[in-house]
């Protein structure tokens, strides 16, 4: 035998690992400064300390976010966490520059589609006439209230979910969402939008009142107005379409692929979304027909484009033919 293929036959020397120890304490490092950057974006988002200064806060942001990706990628899947975060607080300040541009905004005309589509009635007023009290508060306007704030909370909790139970599904869940949001922030800058309530108080639908702000008064008055300072005043006419509704049939037809209960118990709170939305005057049944449509094609898209495992599968080895 050769001196080579004696030496080919020789094992090779292993290659120094890292300890697990060590190796656990990295990737705790990373998901704890990770989910550093993720609060500090959320706090950013909910407390509008953005307001007045959306170009300082955009920079700190994107250089924390540059930063903390490739740290986050020790973590499967801890990096999309960071940009789901970041993706919905560059949404929440660029939404806030929707109505600024040179776009007249409107609303006679979803005004007259939802009369064609009632045979002459506006279904926001027609509702609160029938069941809205301005001197009591109802368990109508309760159920319908919190149902409308549950959208603040429901998608990110189902994010969080996913991560840590479906984390093979995270990719395509904020692919989901934020392809949704950015959809929607599309069309806001094309046509603003005044929900009912800020036309009734232009004087173009007389008659309809914000539910939300007879029952966010009785709750906490100074927490209501803080959030929705933060949330609502930067882009008060983003009617067209309801993200309310868009993001709700999203969590539908993401939650009917995992189980069928579960996306029996979600189409029922997308229905109870959207009649909510039109009674308490957020929103006219055009703005929720249309966000359901963009959802729609949203899904359609991602599903498409989005693989469920981003990374392969490795390859079986074959022995050699003797």
């Amino acid at each position: 035998m050769s001196q080579r293929l004696v030496q080919a036959q020789l094992p090779c020397p292993l290659l120094p690992s890292t300890p697990p120890r060590w190796e656990a304490l990295t990737r705790a490092m990373a998901a704890g400064g990770s989910f550093l950057v993720a609060g500090a974006l959320a706090y950013d988002i909910i407390s509008g300390v953005w307001i007045g200064r959306a170009g300082l806060h955009l920079l700190l942001a994107l250089f924390a976010v540059s930063v903390t990706i490739p740290v986050a990628r020790r973590v499967p899947q801890l990096h999309l966490a960071v940009l789901y975060v970041f993706g919905l607080f560059v949404y929440t300040v660029l939404r806030s520059f929707a109505d600024r541009t040179s776009i007249p905004v409107r609303a006679h005309y979803v005004i007259a589609i939802d009369r064609v589509l009632f045979f002459g009635v506006e279904p926001t007023r027609w509702l609160q006439e029938h069941f809205f009290d301005p001197t009591r508060i109802h368990p109508l306007d309760w159920l319908t209230v919190h149902v409308h704030w549950s959208y603040f909370a429901l998608p990110h909790l189902t994010a969080a979910a996913v991560f840590l139970w479906r984390r093979e599904l995270f990719a395509r869940y904020v692919a989901l969402v934020l392809g949704t949001f950015y959809a929607g922030l599309v069309i806001y800058f094309l046509v603003p939008t005044m929900p009912p309530w800020l036309a009734a108080d232009t004087g173009i639908l007389p008659g309809v009142w914000r539910v939300m702000d007879f029952v966010g008064g009785q709750v906490d008055r100074e927490t209501y107005q803080r959030l929705y300072d933060a949330l609502g005043v930067p882009n008060p006419v983003a009617a067209m379409p309801s993200l309310h509704m868009a993001v709700t049939t999203v969590l539908f037809l993401f939650g009917r692929g995992l189980n069928r209960w579960l996306g029996r118990v979600l189409a029922v709170y997308a229905l109870v979304m959207g009649f909510s939305l039109v009674y308490m005057g957020e929103h006219y049944v055009t703005d929720v027909l249309v966000g359901a449509i963009m959802a729609g094609c949203v899904y359609k898209a991602v599903v498409r484009l989005v693989p469920l495992r981003l990374h392969p599968q490795p390859q079986r080895t074959r022995r050699a033919p003797h």
